[in-house]
């Protein structure tokens, strides 16, 4: 699979069911030494007019349960 084809898939989180929107702008975090990946980074968003900007968010590659065909299903442990 492709990165591309990655980002235009949708995040659920399957505990909530939470629409966490397109994977979009997602980045990968890879460990270099091994190759495997660490992480599914989401790029901060800003609120309306810019305000209200939001940090990225890391979700670790082993909350990702499974890859569908338009969806990316996570299980986000709630703290």
């Amino acid at each position: 699979m492709l990165l591309s084809e990655l980002a235009r898939k949708e995040l659920v989180d399957l505990n909530g069911g939470d629409f966490w929107g397109p994977a979009g702008k997602a980045d990968l975090l890879i460990d270099e030494s091994s190759g495997e990946i660490k992480a599914l980074l989401l790029t901060g968003k800003s609120g309306l007019f810019g305000f209200g900007y939001r940090d990225e968010i890391a979700i670790p590659w082993s909350a990702v349960v499974k890859i569908g065909g338009d969806t990316i299903i996570i299980e986000i442990e709630k703290s």
